[in-house]
């Protein structure tokens, strides 16, 4: 028969050290697989972000080479210069009208334009030697773009040196075509070469101190590097693997210069702008990612095994004399195990059991601070998230407000673009405002500019009103508040009737806090729609499909919830063809 020692042996043995072993190591490695999965979560949102920003500066560049080649001025000088060849000294004017043409838009570094004969006429913000027609037209690139007919065709710093110089610019090139008379061909040609320095701002404003961006075509060759270390080199030669640069989106654990780093690859799917398949490339130390965490595992780690060799000698020798201390700390282990991280074990005496009574206390204690710095960051994470997503611009509104300014532009009605490019600027500056909170004032200027851009994009479907006492200007609101509100009214509000539509928007001292009032004499909100969301103001987590209060609306609530806290938010009234009424409280703070 076993005796009670072998048998509290074993027992310890089959149940406490080997599991405790086995969960330490399975969490270790569950650890490892989180992080990855958390890290790649997050870096898919902030490459894929980076990609639409980087494919904006290209979609930017080809609208103005559009605008640019299409333009009256460049199409007469071109007609003008293929029928009468400038003499030498007509040759510094024609240049000096070009200049005028092209060099209007900041990131344009150089240009060169041929007429039929080859003839070139380039000038440029920056030094450069401009490249002979004989030179581009025996280069293969020429033959696509004659084929593309008129659309750009993307070179990439570094693929063809011989094309694009020592400048290292991203350059453009297309034939220019008569547009006045459809089919009459070829009139001439445009090499352009774009400094984008917008593209260091767009990483810059990202944030990512660990990180590594690399833009590389199908090739592998590194076009742009944002810390400016391999620009122009193989990116193979720095992967200790191969990665397919063709996939759309993938992330491997490989090493990058010798680092075991985690590199993501995503199609940025620039090809629809004229570029080859160019891929944008992160690269993130594993060290970083782990970070503190991994060091606090590896001590817990250790800490554990240690405590498990001098618990296992205790049993040997004291087993008798402790045993129920051990069942109080067993006891005790249980709670925590439940979730009870405030359990402490009594202690008592001055010996071994003493300290390991204060050693269950202490890593009790520090496993409640890790549970509370784990709830702080995510915390921070929900509004670095939130920052990001107040911070974008809906891309059909701004491609709507783009193809308005280019309708008006073909019609010659300068005044009009003007305004509506000053009020598009004054929108993007505030979106684009790193701080999550802005001045009312500010935000209201934010309204006022979105509102007269609908105003002409509806053709004058609505006219509206803004009431802001003077005083209440400089206290602070969370940014991009107000204008769901009133494209809700504007979309939603005011679909199908045959009056203006009016939409009011009233600013209230209300003591301690500001009232704000987004009022519509639209075709109102069904009541069913209203109980729906008064129930998911207590049910965040309820969806709905409802067309009246769109998704913008409830974004508002549950921003201005979280933000505030309870007692702040959004009231809604409405009655079918009476309006809608919105009332948003808000607390009074003065904007810093």
């Amino acid at each position: 028969m076993m005796n009670l020692r072998k048998k509290v042996f074993l027992a310890f043995m089959g149940f406490i050290i080997i599991p405790l072993l086995s969960i330490s190591i399975f969490t270790y490695m569950i650890f490892q697989d989180i992080t990855q999965e958390k890290y790649m979560e997050q870096s898919e949102l902030t490459i894929k972000s980076i990609g639409r920003n980087i494919a904006s500066l290209f979609k930017e560049a080809n609208y103005y080479s559009d605008y640019w080649m299409l333009g009256d001025n460049l199409q007469s000088q071109l007609v003008e210069l293929n029928e009468n060849p400038p003499s030498d000294e007509q040759l510094n004017n024609v240049t000096n009208s070009l200049r005028k043409i092209f060099l209007t838009y900041e990131p344009l570094g150089t240009f060169s334009v041929y007429n039929l004969y080859g003839e070139n006429y380039s000038s440029g913000v920056i030094p450069f030697t401009p490249i002979p027609f004989k030179t581009l037209k025996d280069h293969p690139i020429y033959e696509e773009v004659k084929n593309l007919n008129g659309f750009p065709r993307w070179i990439g710093p570094y693929e063809n040196p011989e094309l694009t110089g020592d400048n290292n610019l991203f350059s453009q090139v297309r034939t220019v075509n008569y547009y006045e008379t459809p089919g009459s061909g070829r009139i001439g040609t445009m090499f352009l070469q774009f400094d984008f320095k917008e593209m260091d701002k767009i990483f810059n404003f990202y944030n990512q101190k660990n990180s590594h961006f690399l833009l590389v075509n199908e090739q592998g060759v590194i076009l742009y590097d944002n810390r400016k270390l391999t620009n122009g080199s193989n990116l193979n030669k720095f992967l200790s693997q191969k990665v397919d640069l063709t996939e759309t989106y993938a992330t491997s654990r490989i090493k990058f210069d010798g680092i075991e780093s985690l590199v993501t690859v995503y199609d940025i799917g620039l090809e629809k702008y004229g570029t080859p398949k160019w891929a944008l490339v992160s690269v993130t130390p594993w060290d970083y990612l782990s970070g503190e965490m991994s060091v606090i595992l590896k001590w817990v780690g250790t800490i554990m095994f240690l405590f498990l060799i001098s618990a296992l000698l205790f049993n040997l020798l004291f087993v008798n004399r402790y045993i129920r201390v051990i069942i109080r700390i067993v006891s005790s282990m249980k709670q925590v195990e439940r979730g009870d991280l405030d359990v402490r074990v009594k202690v008592q005496g001055n010996d071994e059991m003493t300290i390991l009574s204060r050693g269950f206390n202490s890593l009790v204690s520090r496993i409640h601070d890790l549970v509370e710095e784990v709830k702080q960051e995510q915390e921070h994470k929900n509004k670095a998230e939130l920052s990001l997503l107040q911070a974008q611009i809906k891309p059909h509104f701004l491609f709507n407000t783009l193809e308005s300014i280019n309708a008006l532009a073909v019609q010659n009605q300068g005044k009009k673009v003007s305004q509506l490019v000053y009020r598009l600027g004054t929108i993007l500056r505030i979106s684009f405002h790193h701080k999550e909170e802005i001045a009312l004032g500010l935000e209201i200027d934010y309204l006022k500019n979105y509102m007269e851009i609908q105003k002409y994009r509806f053709e004058e479907l609505f006219d509206f009103e803004i009431h802001l006492p003077r005083e209440l200007e400089n206290h602070s609101i969370l940014k991009l508040t107000l204008q769901p509100l009133v494209e809700n009214s504007i979309q939603h509000g005011f679909e199908g009737i045959t009056y203006q539509g009016i939409i009011t928007i009233r600013v209230e001292d209300g003591g301690d806090h500001i009232i704000l009032w987004v009022e519509d004499n639209g075709i109102g909100i069904p009541e069913d729609v209203l109980v729906r969301f008064q129930y998911r103001k207590k049910n965040p987590s309820l969806d709905t499909n409802e067309p009246r209060v769109g998704l913008g609306v409830l974004n508002v609530a549950d921003r201005l919830r979280i933000h505030y806290g309870d007692g702040y938010g959004l009231y809604i009234c409405s009655e079918p063809n009476k309006g809608t009424q919105i009332k948003c409280i808000i607390p009074k703070t003065t904007a810093r």
